[in-house]
């Protein structure tokens, strides 16, 4: 991709998040509201309505579902983002993965604004920074990697296979429910540890959890794993995106 279409992408992300800013009377404030709400309708019913957990239970949830739903919300927004486009592939040629890129940029920096709240939360909660905590930089690179490979490849198949989008759909529902977001994977053994160990999510939010709450360097083996297995969807979803490229605008 040129350095002027990543120029469009920063332009449209940037143009998108006005609007999206000045589409209400709050503006920009909902992107404070909408996690603060999120997280506290989570806490709400498992920390106080089940009263579930022990000692840091409350932020322990709450970096899990910060690093879910960066990952949950960018993939089912790229599931419809090239069909989404069709009025703009109608008046001028843009290379399809233009729209999946634009998605991910918007919602990552939507994310950011939610890791902030995330870590002010964390400091006013009694925690300390520790260095390990300089590897946040790299684990949401590392997550980002893996938003971009999924995100491609869906976004790609499903102009062409629409039914891939209810799969997608229960198929991140039953991913949100098994990636250890309301339980600790790393307590489970034998073939069961083995089948979540397979979801990148695990390792992910593992990762966010030992570095922020843990104060220590996340496992590098099941970060390899991600690394891997991202950098192989984003070849595929990149090579999907150019093998299909002037076919989309008659399917969409």
């Amino acid at each position: 991709m040129t350095p002027h279409y990543l120029q469009l992408i920063l332009y449209k992300t940037r143009a998108d998040l006005k609007v999206e800013a000045a589409r209400g009377y709050m503006g920009m404030l909902w992107w404070i509201l909408e996690p603060v709400l999120y997280m506290g309708a989570f806490y709400i019913i498992f920390a106080v309505a089940l009263k579930r957990g022990g000692e840091n239970f409350v932020p322990w949830l709450l970096i899990g579902l910060v690093a879910w739903k960066w990952f949950d919300t960018s993939v089912r927004m790229c599931l419809t983002s090239i069909t989404a486009g069709k009025g703009l592939m109608s008046q001028v040629y843009l290379p399809k993965v233009f729209f999946p890129a634009v998605v991910i940029l918007r919602n990552t920096v939507k994310f950011l604004v939610t890791l902030a709240l995330l870590l002010l939360f964390l400091l006013v909660y009694g925690l300390s920074p520790a260095w390990p905590w300089l590897g946040i930089l790299p684990l949401a690179a590392l997550q980002l990697l893996l938003i971009a490979g999924v995100a491609f490849s869906v976004s790609a198949l499903t102009p062409l296979w629409p039914d891939l989008k209810l799969l997608m759909n229960n198929l991140l529902m039953l991913m949100f429910f098994l990636s250890g977001v309301f339980f600790d994977t790393g307590q489970l053994q034998g073939w069961l540890a083995f089948l979540l160990s397979l979801n990148p999510m695990v390792h992910v939010i593992h990762a966010w959890r030992s570095i922020l709450l843990d104060g220590q360097w996340p496992d590098v083996q099941g970060l390899l794993y991600v690394l891997i297995l991202s950098v192989s969807l984003l070849a595929l979803g990149l090579y999907l995106l150019r093998r299909w490229d002037r076919l989309y605008p008659r399917l969409a």
